[in-house]
């Protein structure tokens, strides 16, 4: 790829800050890191240091020949193309001379504060102070060769009596003119002055760049833009690596230097460099203080510390303090005066730092994200490909470094396609090697902060980096200290010590409620980690751990909402390691309702590997029941497929029949009969020639229910009837008055009310006894549906109303939503249509997604002139 590909002409620049612009498109469409540039000028022969390569092309004048030319070079232009370039840069040179006094007037600044620009060299306290740049170029003296220091002249500085400000001195300096530029205020009297020798002190301007692109950030620019107002502020951006602190701040400091005509200070405190020391306070305090023109930098940190603040104080300074490490690394560096302002980016949480804005930065939504990729690649590649574009985008996790990283890929090559792109991304074991170009990595970025972690001395640093690791391996969607410490075999005050490490160094994030989560590029990662650190048997040894774990959990929650269900599985063995406080039947099903999809994540994955398949079998059949009440119709028919493949894989023919039986069951809760009764009907063949008593009730059960809803009234009582007899042989109370509600509904359906009245009635008094109240709430709304039927609607109404009060104190979703809707019915037989509207309506909201054929019927219902 040359850049004569990329369609960037030179000729259309009339000014030099057109001109830089198009040297800074042909940068960024090389795909090339300003580090690889300068290592191949370096091979070319050139002198273009990384630091100069970011001046020149943040800069708005006119480059140097000589850099303007190695940049080319070093992006592989054609000879042809570079002499293009060249005579365009001789043309704007000559333009420039043609058109500049001889005097040399000073360029004009940007509005609102001192202007920026090159200064003529003058003599200061310590000898020649900045030349003029006559090639708008590069940097000549100490202070200039600094990434982006830049010296603000202006009138009306430190200069002798009766002077006028910004003119040059008639005498003084054997006879040479020496140009008066503006001081900062006066610093306290008792800190020594800049001897006046005709100029004043230099007024820095160290900020890099801005980035050329800022999409989604409104919410956090005003926020800042907002917090630097205040006297003193000191504005902390935290977030995790490559999320875009150091961009939003850059961002923010290039709109606001006006404001301070002390000037701005800037440092990259390398808390987040690989393989470089953070940087020494004290290092930084000298440069600040050389920068602002203080003649001798003290020893002592403490010193050099109020130094600063005493010659900031009143002149408005801005400081920048970039991937600071620690609060005890940025205290020293604070400018406190009323006019000044700091702002500090850091990947660490730094909770011990006294600020006056936090400022937490997130990965941008996925809209934003999108904008970023269109303005990185063209809008016409995202408009030609905008599934892959999607795709890309997603897997990109929001983090502004990763689509920085595939626009630069794309913009490499304008004639590769975003699909192809897309799908190596879509492969986790390539997502991250394709987040690296040049110089720019998603990896590193990210082993930045594991490293103080996995290279610590400190046991509880490592213990930390090990269990980053291993909550890294299974499929779940959050992770809790409790089964965290399930995972690692560690206490779990270490586990959660460990977790709060983590999350200050954004390597996870808190999802409240004591949960925490990954960002699925930092999970792979993480995962990556694993497997070159951690043993086979050690991994394996940790999942297998947590399946214990959850099965021993999810059991005991079970049996505080189902205190008499057995579930056919033995009772969980090995050693029993602590879980999260379990006191009522409210506890259990809130439990459940964080819990169920980690249950079916990490399930599936063992059952995948061939790992712990008793236990996935069990944690099946357990988790069942609350899926079929919470109406978690699609994990309810996973996991009974799990159960059935993990019990025919361990010779267990039972087993697999109760699993295909969930199956069934999750296909009667979307009407789909016709799949669910051969399933039924060969699982009862499986359990009678097992001799299986208790699950051949079950299935009969279950059938009975689906031969009713299939309209065979008759085979749907045979069923039931010889349920509920084996339920009695077999002493099953608590489970007798599940199939005597079930018979109450046929009998509703056959016209004979008494009896299904009675079915009810007899039903209820076995729920009353408290063992199950979510069953009692559903047999209640059967009751109301048979005394609706019958024309009873206000009994109908205070047997619905007595479920929805229970299902409100579990915040059982569908129950009620199931109670809503019969309590609409019931006031729609009434005549009470407005009521019975609102009731239809608040259902609908509550079963959306959780029972498709009550909706369904609730959906007809509310239809305009539409009877129920």
């Amino acid at each position: 790829m040359t850049a004569a590909d990329f369609g960037v002409d030179p000729s259309t620049a009339t000014d030099p800050e057109q001109y830089v612009m198009l040297l800074r498109r042909v940068r960024d469409q090389s795909g090339l890191a300003y580090r690889e540039i300068a290592r191949r000028a370096q091979r070319n022969g050139d002198v273009l240091p990384a630091s100069t390569l970011a001046t020149m092309l943040g800069r708005s004048t006119l480059p140097r020949r000589d850099l303007v030319s190695a940049l080319l070079r070093a992006c592989d232009v054609p000879d042809d193309r570079a002499s293009a370039w060249l005579a365009v840069w001789g043309r704007l040179a000559a333009a420039r001379a043609a058109t500049t006094p001889p005097s040399r007037e000073r360029p004009s600044g940007r509005p609102g504060h001192s202007p920026v620009g090159p200064v003529a060299r003058v003599t200061g306290p310590s000898g020649p102070v900045a030349a003029p740049d006559t090639d708008g170029g590069g940097p000549t003296s100490h202070t200039q060769r600094s990434a982006a220091l830049r010296l603000i002249p202006a009138g009306g500085g430190i200069g002798s009596a009766g002077r006028e400000p910004g003119r040059a001195a008639a005498s003084g300096g054997g006879g040479r003119d020496r140009t008066v530029l503006r001081g900062l205020p006066s610093p306290a009297v008792s800190e020594p002055l800049p001897e006046q020798g005709g100029s004043g002190a230099p007024v820095p301007y160290q900020l890099p760049p801005a980035p050329p692109l800022m999409t989604g950030r409104s919410a956090e620019v005003g926020r800042l833009l907002a917090a630097t107002q205040a006297d003193a502020a000191v504005c902390l951006l935290e977030g995790a690596g490559g999320v875009g602190k150091s961009a939003l701040a850059l961002h923010v400091a290039h709109r606001i230097v006006g404001r301070y005509g002390g000037g701005c200070l800037y440092a990259d405190l390398r808390g987040a460099t690989d393989g470089v020391a953070a940087a020494d306070p004290a290092d930084v305090l000298g440069r600040f203080l050389r920068a602002l023109g203080v003649p001798t930098v003290p020893a002592s940190l403490d010193e050099a510390s109020a130094l600063l603040r005493t010659w900031t104080a009143g002149r408005g300074v801005l400081v920048v303090l970039d991937n600071a490490a620690s609060a005890a690394q940025v205290r020293p560096l604070l400018a406190s005066g009323p006019g000044c302002a700091t702002i500090v980016t850091s990947r660490w949480v730094l909770a011990d730092l006294d600020t006056t804005a936090r400022i937490r930065v997130d990965p941008l939504s996925d809209d934003a994200a999108l904008d970023l990729l269109t303005g990185l690649t063209g809008a016409h590649r995202v408009q030609a490909e905008p599934a892959a574009a999607t795709t890309v985008v997603r897997r990109c996790g929001g983090l502004p470094l990763a689509l920085r990283i595939v626009g630069a890929r794309a913009a490499a090559r304008p004639d590769a396609s975003l699909t192809g792109l897309a799908e190596r991304m879509d492969d986790e074991g390539l997502r991250l090697d394709v987040l690296e170009v040049g110089d720019l990595s998603v990896r590193a970025s990210l082993h930045l902060g594991y490293q103080v972690f996995g290279d610590a001395r400190q046991g509880e640093r490592r213990q930390a980096a090990r269990l980053f690791r291993l909550a890294a391996l299974p499929d779940w969607t959050h992770l809790t200290p409790y089964g965290c410490a399930a995972l690692a075999d560690l206490p779990v005050a270490a586990a959660e010590r460990a977790l709060d490490a983590l999350t200050d160094a954004h390597l996870i994030e808190s999802a409240g409620g004591g949960r925490y989560r990954f960002h699925d590029i930092v999970r792979l990662y993480a995962r990556e980690r694993a497997l070159a650190v951690d043993d086979p048997h050690h991994r394996e040894a940790a999942l297998g751990r947590l399946t214990a774990w959850l099965l021993a959990v999810t059991v005991r929650a079970a049996r505080l909402l189902y205190s008499d269900e057995r579930f056919g599985i033995d009772e969980p063995t090995g050693p029993t390691r602590p879980g999260p406080p379990l006191c009522d039947t409210t506890d259990a099903w809130a439990w459940f309702e964080r819990e169920h999809t980690n249950l079916l994540l990490v399930a599936r994955q063992q059952a995948a590997a061939g790992r712990t398949l008793t236990g996935v079998r069990d944690l099946a059949l357990v988790a069942a029941k609350f899926l079929d009440y919470a109406g978690h119709i699609a994990e309810q028919q996973q996991f009974g497929h799990l159960a059935a493949a993990a019990a025919s894989r361990c010779g267990d023919r039972s087993g697999e029949a109760a699993g295909l039986n969930i199956v069934a069951v999750a296909l009667l809760r979307q009407g789909r009969l016709e799949q669910a009764i051969p399933i039924l009907e060969r699982c009862l063949v499986v359990q009678r020639a097992l001799g299986d008593r208790s699950r051949e009730a079950a299935i009969l059960n279950n059938l009975g229910n689906a031969l009713r809803d299939s309209g065979d009234l008759t085979g749907a009582l045979h069923h039931l009837q010889s349920a509920l007899a084996i339920r009695r042989q077999l002493g099953h109370r608590h489970k007798e008055g599940s199939v005597l509600d079930n018979l109450a509904l046929v009998y509703q359906r056959l016209g004979d009310h008494s009896r299904a009245i009675a079915c009810h009635e007899a039903g209820r008094a076995i729920a009353d006894g408290g063992t199950d109240p979510l069953r009692e709430a559903q047999a209640l709304v059967n009751f109301a549906e048979t005394l609706h039927a019958c024309g009873d609607h206000r009994e109908a109404i205070a047997r619905a109303t007595e479920s929805l009060e229970i299902c409100r104190r579990y915040e059982h979703r569908r129950g009620i939503g199931l109670a809503l809707q019969m309590l609409g019915n019931a006031h729609a037989g009434l005549g009470h249509r407005a009521v019975a509207r609102r009731h239809w309506r608040e259902a609908l909201d509550r079963l959306d997604g959780l029972d498709p054929q009550a909706c369904d019927r609730l959906r007809a219902a509310l239809a305009p002139d539409t009877t129920p």
